[in-house]
């Protein structure tokens, strides 16, 4: 059997071998001849000859495209035909101010107003676009009226807008009050002081200027100054010796600013968040002032009164003295030059303190700030960013300040005046130290809220045989039921 096997396999072998044989020789393939490549046509075809899609690739550096063109609006507090100090339309100075800027800036432009001052300093205007959903994208206005859209967390962060040298170019103080914890929700342009102004013409007239503080401090007591109010009082021939306001919300601290004169009264207490301007300090601080109104010392109407209806008083010299000075300068000096009102005399005092307190301190002016309303754009936001870095550097914003009658905010300004209503509450507060009369900071939240309950509150001072301590106990507790609701 197994030679069997043998032999098959060895014919099969042999029969292999002669097929093998009988088969040409194989050949060398030539080397395969590849289709032309798509880029070997594009070399040798005239590009205007392909499609678009297979144009060539271009290989030198493009052209700069234009920025895409972006619109910042910005609103300012004031009203149309509102000037500076020397008399410039504010509207005419911002025009020169960002004509440059845009300028400089392709691309870039400006759409500006002055909003406001129209709706009795309050916030109307800005609230109606608000609600409308139009708000401008930059607002300049005092800090106060300008936190109320950061307690309702409207605003951007403007840390990006400052650079490490920005910042510390500033008073701490003064920029401690725009941080709501890590986040800077404004940037202040200006500040200042300010004291009480006396038409020392009528004093003079009256022959009573013996009664008035002399110099270098112009300080006095509220004894002192009882008595000089009670002599320059004449309802008669309608002269009044103060006025005191409070139907509206605006130029509160005209009123707060008393409270200096009694260190002890403090209205809130901003480690505990809570109010305390019910203490026995400041109800003795507001029986004094209500006992001006109970002698019929000042403007009769003192609950209805906003800072507009109490200005023409100063104006045409029916009020012999108030407080925070330094507005009614500003409008004194506007309305002489307009050849409106006739020309007086007028000097700076300290606000008086209780006998046994020291000076009071200066009026500390609420700083004007820019805010920045959320942005959705982030180009746009870092065109904002640019713009207000722009605007706060110290030659910008001290003809800000200057147009204001107030101090510039950043150390490195270079600022000087010899105008009295800046000079002499700088000195009196480099002396006599500053009170900040607006109470904003360290509030958390429904600082607007409470600022209008605080007016309620006056008016009902004003008022004929007032409760004062009842008043003030009823404010307290409307003042920290809304800081409790919104934190």
């Amino acid at each position: 059997m197994k030679k069997s096997i043998f032999l098959l396999v060895a014919v099969l072998a042999i029969l292999s071998t002669l097929l093998a044989a009988c088969q040409p020789a194989a050949t060398t393939a030539p080397a395969a001849t590849l289709a032309p490549t798509q880029a070997s046509i594009a070399t040798s075809v005239p590009a205007a000859t392909l499609p678009p899609t297979m144009a060539p690739v271009s290989t030198t550096a493009p052209t700069a495209t234009q920025p895409e063109p972006i619109n910042i609006s910005y609103w300012a507090f004031g009203s149309e035909g509102a000037t500076m100090t020397d008399g410039t339309l504010w509207s005419d100075w911002y025009a020169n101010i960002f004509k440059q800027y845009e300028a400089d800036h392709p691309g870039v432009t400006i759409d500006f107003a002055l909003k406001g001052y129209d709706a009795s300093g309050s916030t109307l205007v800005v609230d109606t676009a608000v609600a409308a959903g139009t708000p401008p994208d930059v607002y300049f206005d005092t800090k106060f009226r300008v936190k109320k859209y950061q307690d309702a967390t409207l605003l951007e962060d403007l840390t990006p807008a400052l650079t490490s040298e920005d910042v510390a170019a500033y008073d701490p103080a003064v920029l401690a009050g725009s941080y709501g914890g890590s986040m800077m929700w404004s940037i202040p342009a200006d500040g200042g002081y300010w004291n009480m102004i006396v038409n020392k013409s009528l004093f003079e007239k009256a022959g009573l200027t013996d009664l008035l503080p002399q110099g270098p401090d112009y300080a006095w007591t509220t004894d002192e100054f009882m008595k000089a109010c009670e002599a320059i009082n004449d309802p008669a021939n309608n002269i009044y010796c103060t006025a005191f306001f409070a139907g509206s919300t605006s130029m509160d601290s005209a009123t707060n600013e008393w409270l200096a004169g009694w260190p002890d009264c403090k209205y809130y207490d901003a480690t505990t968040q809570q109010y305390t301007v019910n203490s026995p300090a400041c109800l003795e601080a507001f029986t004094f002032l209500h006992s001006i109104y109970e002698k019929g010392l000042m403007v009769p109407g003192a609950a209805g009164l906003i800072d507009d209806t109490t200005d023409p008083y100063w104006l045409n010299q029916q009020v012999a003295m108030l407080d925070q000075g330094n507005w009614y300068d500003s409008i004194t000096k506007k309305g002489i030059a307009a050849g409106t009102i006739q020309p007086f005399d007028y000097i700076f005092v300290q606000v008086p303190n209780k006998p046994s307190a020291p000076v009071s301190p200066a009026g500390m002016s609420n700083p004007d700030v820019w805010g920045v309303f959320k942005q959705s754009d982030a180009a746009k936001l870092q065109a904002i960013y640019d713009l207000i870095n722009y605007m706060q550097k110290p030659e910008i914003a001290s003809q800000i300040a200057v147009g204001w009658g107030k101090i510039p905010a950043r150390t490195d300004a270079n600022f000087q005046s010899d105008d009295p209503a800046v000079a002499e509450p700088l000195a009196a507060a480099r002396k006599f130290g500053s009170y900040d009369p607006y109470f904003v900071n360290g509030v958390p939240c429904g600082y607007t809220d409470v600022r209008q309950a605080w007016a309620e509150a006056r008016q009902q001072i004003w008022q004929d045989n007032a409760d004062i301590q009842a008043i003030l106990d009823e404010f307290v507790l409307r003042a920290d039921g809304i800081i409790a609701g919104c934190k």
